[in-house]
């Protein structure tokens, strides 16, 4: 069937989901038989196609088997399932790092988070042969992804850049509308869309990101990587247009088209690319679950746009697919001494530019295309002003099957760092990284080589994350590389840079040293006390403002909102002798909250060094997070007016523990309009979040 150049073409699929994430999706008329075998002890399911290709699925690993209508590719184009490792760095708009993104391997639901420095390791994850995937979210951002063709051993290096979730626009879901946003233009149908499958009829806000195709930061910003699904294959893509696109309702709860409706969509076509763009071109979304980018049809070139219809919302794409091999490579230098942390850009005359960084072993892997002459450039940073400089270029020939290279980098100076890192017992850290600047290096054994080709003075730092979900650090070191490099640098990490908290439901917190105070980076989310008693939820407003003990709610009594705002408390819970808090941790007195604004500079300059980045309403002045507080604008539930929520997007409200008065009790709040704290008093009955202090 086709609809205003959108063809969808049904299948019924099979699907088999571990952690609801699917393992495997698949049309059932490729399936000849699906059986339970026993190897060594062990149930497996296997799924035999009619052409050979089996998978194998472990049966413990397995959640549930469903049968949907759908499309899906077809198995065997990506290969068995076997576990691959990935680390990487997750930035923000501006290059600077991510602290707590959660990671998330789909495929297997392994997750971890970021460290202050951005970075992620996430060991022995699920993949496919062909395919490895992780996910990152982060409250106030667009989801982003990582799509990568696994190597066979070491770990595989990734970058991923957040974008944020800035409002493009808004219209009236019962007359429809045009929104613009960059190189992106969308038309909403009346009466089109929907809330939780029921009818929505109140104003949408739009929040879309257009990527640039010219720019090479579009391989750091995009979902998964430039591959597709295509006719039960695998194609590598060029894109002439990418967006995310996301419709909230004035609460940021996800709206969706209601079914059978389309929207249109309208990508300006860069003026460098407008001579080569077809007149028609494929149109595809990402498939967010596995991790590529689906066929949904075609799009056509009106001018210099390109128009298609959407029938759901996350990421949009007009790509020309074409065949394509594997490309595995190791860069060394002249000494035979691999590089690390190396970009490798690869363009082809076909499909332009991609790109990819070489792990601790110098290694990397792409797809490029078949048959075509590629340029390999290889970046390092090469000065201690820590920009990217070109260090090597060569050229080869992709052929018609997979190629292994191995590049030999003449560099124009050659002056290696090499070091170890040490624990604070004086043993070799074999979990660890050493970071200079932006960038990132990860150890072997201990060990570290980090290839620069300027001289001058660099500044170093070590750290050991052995400890899941904790990062302890070397103190800052300088070393001077002359003409021959520098050797025999050591590196020993002492000094707790970062940790987690774990309450008594199971939650997660990571924690963050201001001054010489530990606080959690981010809401309180627990239900029970530290003993395990329950905590009364209560969604009635009226019965809210009538409490004189403890009591929770998620903002605007939606669970969704937990992960992101965590809870909002009353003032009875944060003074109930069970403790709110985790064990060795509390809610902070008045004098507290005052000692760590002090420590910021004062209540006038403390706002905007809590403040996230993100995850408030313009104009959020002078956020910067420089204390990694990373305050969002949770909002609060009134005392009066029925116990409604109010102030979500722009304000963020914490207790202390301190009486003001019988009936009241001091907090502190900050404004996406100012850049200040501010210490006030309210009734015990409002609803605020709740940050926790170690003691």
């Amino acid at each position: 069937m086709i609809i205003m150049g959108l063809r969808i073409d049904a299948q019924t699929l099979k699907n088999i989901y571990r952690h609801n994430q699917p393992l495997l999706r698949i049309p059932i008329d490729l399936i000849d038989k699906v059986e339970t075998v026993d190897v060594d002890g062990q149930k497996v399911l296997y799924v035999i196609q009619f052409n050979g290709f089996v998978s194998q699925i472990p049966v413990a690993q397995i959640d549930s088997i469903t049968h949907t209508d759908g499309t899906a590719l077809n198995p065997a184009q990506l290969g068995n399932l076997r576990t691959a490792s990935v680390m990487g760095i997750v930035s923000g708009p501006t290059g600077a790092p991510e602290m707590n993104a959660i990671v998330r391997s789909p495929y297997g639901g392994e997750e971890t988070r970021t460290d202050p420095n951005g970075v992620f390791f996430l060991n022995n994850i699920l993949v496919y042969d062909k395919l490895g995937y992780i996910t990152i979210t982060k409250p106030g951002f667009h989801q982003g992804s990582r799509s990568f063709l696994p190597l066979e051993t070491g770990s595989n290096r990734v970058n991923v850049q957040l974008l944020p979730m800035t409002q493009s626009g808004t219209f009236s879901s019962t007359m429809g509308g045009t929104v613009t946003s960059g190189l992106l233009q969308l038309t909403f149908p009346a009466n089109a869309i929907q809330l939780n499958g029921q009818l929505y009829t109140g104003t949408v806000k739009v929040f879309a990101a257009a990527l640039d195709p010219t720019s090479t930061s579009m391989f750091d910003q995009m979902p998964g990587e430039l591959l597709g699904g295509m006719n039960d294959s695998l194609r590598l893509l060029r894109s002439f247009g990418m967006a995310s696109i996301e419709l909230r309702d004035a609460n940021m709860n996800e709206l969706q088209l209601a079914n059978g409706q389309l929207a249109t969509l309208k990508f300006n076509i860069p003026t460098s690319l407008q001579a080569e763009a077809p007149a028609t071109i494929d149109w595809w979304s990402f498939d967010e679950a596995l991790g590529y980018w689906k066929h949904e049809g075609e799009a056509q070139k009106q001018g210099t746009q390109y128009i298609g219809a959407a029938s759901h919302f996350s990421w949009w794409n007009v790509d020309e697919p074409a065949k394509f091999n594997e490309l595995l490579g190791t860069v060394y230098d002249v000494n035979g001494d691999v590089i690390s942390n190396a970009k490798v850009n690869v363009i082809s005359t076909s499909l332009g530019t991609g790109t990819t960084y070489t792990n601790a072993a110098g290694q990397f892997s792409a797809r490029v295309p078949k048959n075509e002459q590629l340029e390999l450039n290889v970046f390092i940073i090469c000065s201690s002003t820590n920009d990217w400089a070109l260090a090597h270029t060569e050229f080869i020939n992709s052929a018609t099957q997979m190629l292994s290279v191995e590049i030999i980098a003449e560099l124009t100076e050659q002056l290696p760092i090499t070091g170890t890192l040490f624990g604070c017992q004086g043993q070799t850290v074999t979990n660890g990284y050493i970071k200079l600047g932006s960038q990132i290096y990860q150890t072997n054994q201990g060990n570290f080589i980090i290839q620069t080709c300027a001289q001058g003075q660099y500044q170093l730092l070590g750290f050991d994350n052995t400890i899941p979900d904790s990062l302890i650090s070397s103190e800052m070191i300088n070393v001077q590389v002359d003409s021959s490099g520098v050797d025999g640098v050591n590196l020993t990490a002492c000094s707790v840079f970062y940790s987690s908290l774990t309450d008594i439901d199971g939650n997660i917190y990571p924690t963050v040293l201001i001054g010489n105070q530990w606080w959690m980076a981010e809401n309180l989310r627990t239900s029970s006390y530290a003993n395990g008693d329950s905590i009364l939820n209560v969604l009635n407003g009226t019965a809210w403002t009538q409490l004189d003990s403890g009591a929770w709610s998620n903002l605007s009594n939606l669970a969704a909102n937990d992960s992101i705002y965590g809870k909002l408390y009353n003032w009875f819970t944060t003074s109930d002798p069970r403790n709110l808090c985790p064990a060795g941790w509390h809610v902070p007195t008045d004098t507290e909250w005052t000692n760590l604004t002090d420590y910021l500079g004062g209540l006038t300059l403390a706002g905007g060094k809590m403040k996230s980045i993100v995850g408030w309403n313009a104009p959020n002045t002078n956020a910067n997070n420089e204390s990694g507080f990373s305050a969002l604008a949770s909002g609060a539930r009134d005392a009066y007016n029925s116990g409604s929520f109010f102030t979500t997007g722009c304000d963020g409200n914490w207790w202390s523990s301190t009486e003001s008065l019988s009936t009241a009790a001091w907090y502190y709040y900050l404004s996406c309009s100012s850049g200040s704290a501010f210490r006030a008093n309210s009734s015990k009955r409002y609803g605020n979040s709740v940050r926790c202090i170690k003691d």
